[in-house]
């Protein structure tokens, strides 16, 4: 098991407080809070996807669950390019530890996620059995904080921003929408939810790997920057 240096023990011990403080970026739905540098935390692989009204897979894969390992390798490259994800604990590191610990029955890519696809009450634990599996995985590596991308999609442009391309003499069918991935932030020693919402990547065609490059560069960029 990983030991913890005293600095890290240290942020443990009011990371409550810390939590609490975290910088926030600014986004069109809500802030989304930046993940002090130094504190491990776990990200999971991204849960599930949707296609578009079209029936296209993001990224232009054939399968859904292609679409979610090219995000995954999206995900690993830009958190690798982050110094402040040194710390951080990637899903191919947690899928190689749980695959050492067959005591440990948790799948990381199948999680019982569906109960957060709906922001959950102030103050509401974490059901059952997702608790557990989130902690079981998250004491392999000494960390207390977990991300769980529960599920991607492509957002098309909206009746507002169309207008406002066609009052700019422009074509409302040329402009794009985006993916978002809708994300949880948790403290599993708490079993509380410390952030829920969603990530925006930039405008792109749906069927491009450019709208998942984007989408994971700035996902690293907010939660863990350099």
């Amino acid at each position: 098991m990983m030991s913890r240096p005293k600095h890290v023990a240290a942020m443990f011990a009011g990371l409550a407080g810390l939590l609490l403080a975290m910088p926030m970026i600014a986004q069109e739905a809500r802030p989304i809070p930046t993940i002090p540098a130094g504190v491990p935390a776990v990200l999971f692989p991204v849960q599930s996807t949707r296609p578009t009204a079209g029936g296209a897979w993001l990224g232009g894969a054939p399968t859904d669950r292609e679409t979610l390992g090219l995000l995954g390798a999206e995900m690993a490259f830009a958190f690798g390019e982050e110094e402040g994800a040194a710390s951080w604990v990637m899903p191919d590191q947690v899928t190689a530890r749980l695959e050492r610990n067959p005591m440990i029955r948790v799948s990381p890519e199948r999680l019982s996620y569906h109960g957060l696809l709906r922001e959950p009450e102030p103050n509401a634990q974490i059901y059952e059995p997702l608790h557990s599996q989130l902690r079981q995985v998250a004491a392999l590596f000494n960390a207390r904080i977990v991300v769980l991308p529960l599920s991607v999609w492509y957002e098309p442009a909206s009746a507002e921003e169309r207008q406002a391309a066609e009052a700019a003499g422009g074509e409302a069918s040329e402009v794009w929408g985006r993916a978002v991935m809708l994300t949880a932030i948790i403290d599993v020693r708490r079993s509380a939810v410390l952030w829920h919402g969603l990530i925006e990547g930039d405008r792109g065609e749906p069927t491009s790997r450019m709208l998942l490059t984007s989408l994971a560069l700035k996902t690293a960029r907010y939660l863990a920057p350099s």
